[in-house]
């Protein structure tokens, strides 16, 4: 059960495949296993800084930096990475950004994309409380 002391929810209580779900915030936080070696090669999307309604770079960094905001219990270790995006159903609208765990603070960035393995820690849907006055 998602129970938080802040405006934005990082939840694990979703049911179906959040990949599957559309016009929703989601994260995935992942662990460093090590590299591999590849000749892939290809295009990454360029990240965005800020979704423009509480979500961004900024705000979640400064709040991984000061406690916990997942809805389990969770120490990060070097290398982890946090991946944050607007599941669009139209790709156009589709956004995200990384943020990884080094030199013991959160930070914008992320494991070289192509050459890293990682596994999955947990992943879910990111909710926004509305303030009320």
């Amino acid at each position: 059960m998602c129970t938080f002391n802040n405006e934005i929810k990082f939840c694990t209580c979703v049911e179906e495949d959040i990949y599957e779900i559309k016009d929703i915030y989601i994260w995935s936080l992942n662990r460093y296993v090590g590299k591999r070696e590849t000749n892939r090669r290809g295009k990454i999307m360029i990240p965005v800084n800020d979704f423009e309604n509480g979500i961004s770079t900024e705000s979640i960094i400064l709040k991984l930096n000061t406690g916990n905001i997942f809805d389990f219990e969770y120490i990060p270790e070097e290398r982890d990475t946090l991946y944050i995006s607007f599941n669009a159903k139209n790709n156009e609208e589709y956004k995200y950004f990384k943020l990884i765990f080094r030199d013991k603070c959160w930070q914008e960035g992320s494991n070289p994309a192509f050459v890293s393995i990682n596994k999955n820690i947990a992943k879910g849907e990111i909710i926004i409380e509305k303030q009320t006055p």
